[in-house]
C-alpha cells in the first residue's frame, strides 16, 4: 500500500509500468466500444477549452455520431481528440480511467487536462484495452459459461497457482479492509466539519429521503388470504453461485491492523435532521485538503477493487466446473428454488381503496452522506 500512496501523491497519475487489469465482477458489462476524447472551442475567439471529456459510445454507435449529440445546443463547437476502438469492455475502462485521474475529475465525464495530460491519458488508455484483451478469454469464460453451469460438488486439489493467486487475492483483500476503514474515518472527519449544515459546496452534502408508507403485505395476506393468493406471481428456480475464500478471516481489519479497528469502533454514529439540510458550510483550504485526501482514498479503492475482482476471475477459472479447491475457496453454483411474490402494483391496480388499507408500515427518514467524487472547483 505504501508504494501506491507514493503514486497517489502525484499531481497526476502515474500507473505502474506492469499494470494489472482491474475487473469489477458483480458491475462489469461484456458490451464491446469505444472511448473517445473531446475537447470544445470558441467559435469566434478560436480559444480551445481547458476540459477533456472522457466518454464512451456503444451499441454500433461512432464517436462522430455522439459529437454530434453534445454539439446540439452548445454555442461552442466540440471535436475529437484521440479514440481509443474496439475496446472490449469499454465501461470498465471508462470508469477505471474517471478514477485513476480524479483529482483531475471536474463534473460528470469532465477532466481538466492539457494537451501533454491528455495525452498521457490516451496511452493509459491503450494499455488497459490491450490488458482486456489479453484477459477476455478468462473473463468471458467465467461470466458466459462457469457462471451458469452447476458445479460438480467435488473440490479440486490445491496448485502452487492456485495458492499464489489466493496470496495475491488476501493482500489486496487485507489492503481494501484498511481503505473502508480509512474512509469511514475520513466521513466521520467531514461530519465534524460539516456541524450543523447540509452541504459544503463542491465537497459534500447530505442526501435526505423522508418518511413514507408502504404496504404491510403480512397483514394484507393475514386478512385477505384468498386475494393474497390470487396475486402470487410465481418465479422460475435460478442458480445460486457464491463465491467464498476460505481463508478470508486471516485479513480481517481487526487481525491486520487493531489500531485501526479501534479508531473505526470509536466512530460515532452521524445523525441528522432534515433542519439542517438547507443550511450550507463555506469550503475552506482545509476543507480542499481534506476533500483530496478523501479522493486518494477513493481512487486507491477502486484500482485495489477492480484488481480483486481480477483474481477473483482467474480463480474462477482455475475451479472450472467443481466445487471449489481444497483450502483456498468455494464456488458453489446450485439451482435454488425462488419463493412467489406478490405483484404488489396488480393489487394497487385492482383494489386500490384495500391496497391503501394496508399501506401503514411507515419507513423512516434516512440521511447518508454524499461526498462528491470529484473536485468542480480550483483549488484555493
Amino acid at each position: 500500500m505504501q508504494n501506491y500512496l507514493k503514486l497517489l501523491t502525484s499531481s497526476l497519475y502515474q500507473p505502474p509500468s506492469q499494470s494489472i487489469l482491474y475487473i469489477r465482477v458483480m458491475a462489469i458489462k461484456l458490451t464491446p466500444g469505444n472511448l473517445y476524447f473531446i475537447r470544445d472551442i470558441d467559435y469566434l475567439s478560436k480559444e480551445i477549452g481547458h476540459y477533456v471529456k472522457i466518454g464512451i459510445v456503444t451499441n454500433n454507435r461512432t464517436t462522430e455520431q455522439r459529437m454530434k449529440d453534445h454539439q446540439t445546443g452548445n454555442p461552442r463547437g466540440i471535436f475529437d481528440v484521440h479514440e481509443v476502438v474496439n475496446v472490449p469492455f469499454v465501461e470498465r475502462l471508462e470508469t477505471q480511467l474517471h478514477y485513476e485521474y480524479n483529482e483531475r475529475w471536474i463534473t460528470g465525464e469532465w477532466f481538466l487536462l492539457n494537451e501533454k495530460e491528455a495525452k498521457a491519458v490516451y496511452k493509459r488508455a491503450i494499455a488497459l484495452k490491450d490488458e482486456q484483451i489479453s484477459r477476455e478469454k478468462i473473463i468471458r469464460k467465467v461470466l458466459e459459461k462457469l457462471s451458469e453451469i452447476i458445479s460438480t460438488g467435488l473440490k479440486k486439489k490445491a496448485t502452487k497457482i492456485g495458492l499464489g493467486l489466493e496470496t495475491h487475492y488476501l493482500n489486496v483483500k487485507k489492503e481494501l479492509n484498511e481503505l473502508d476503514a480509512r474512509i469511514e474515518l475520513s466521513k466521520f472527519a467531514f461530519y465534524k466539519i460539516l456541524g450543523a449544515n447540509g452541504s459544503i459546496d463542491g465537497v459534500l452534502k447530505i442526501r435526505y429521503s423522508g418518511p413514507s408508507y408502504t404496504f404491510d403485505e403480512k397483514a394484507f395476506k393475514a386478512a385477505h388470504p384468498k386475494i393474497h393468493a390470487k396475486f402470487l406471481v410465481s418465479k422460475p428456480d435460478k442458480l445460486d453461485k457464491r463465491f467464498t475464500m476460505d481463508n478470508i478471516s486471516t485479513v480481517s481489519l481487526s487481525k491486520v491492523n487493531p489500531t485501526l479497528e479501534t479508531q473505526k469502533k470509536a466512530i460515532t454514529a452521524m445523525t441528522y435532521t432534515a433542519s439542517q439540510l438547507n443550511s450550507k458550510k463555506a469550503r475552506t483550504k482545509a476543507i480542499e485538503k481534506l476533500h483530496l485526501e478523501h479522493l486518494r482514498l477513493l481512487r486507491e479503492h477502486k484500482i485495489r477493487e477492480f484488481e480483486l475482482e481480477m483474481v477473483q476471475y482467474e480463480l474462477q477459472a482455475l475451479v472450472g466446473n467443481t466445487e471449489g479447491i481444497d483450502g483456498i475457496c468455494t464456488w458453489s453454483r446450485k439451482m435454488k428454488s425462488v419463493p412467489d411474490s406478490l405483484d404488489t402494483a396488480a393489487v394497487k391496480n385492482a383494489y386500490p381503496n384495500l391496497y391503501s388499507k394496508f399501506c401503514t408500515t411507515l419507513k423512516k427518514e434516512v440521511f447518508s452522506m454524499d461526498v462528491e467524487k470529484y473536485r468542480a472547483y480550483k483549488p484555493k
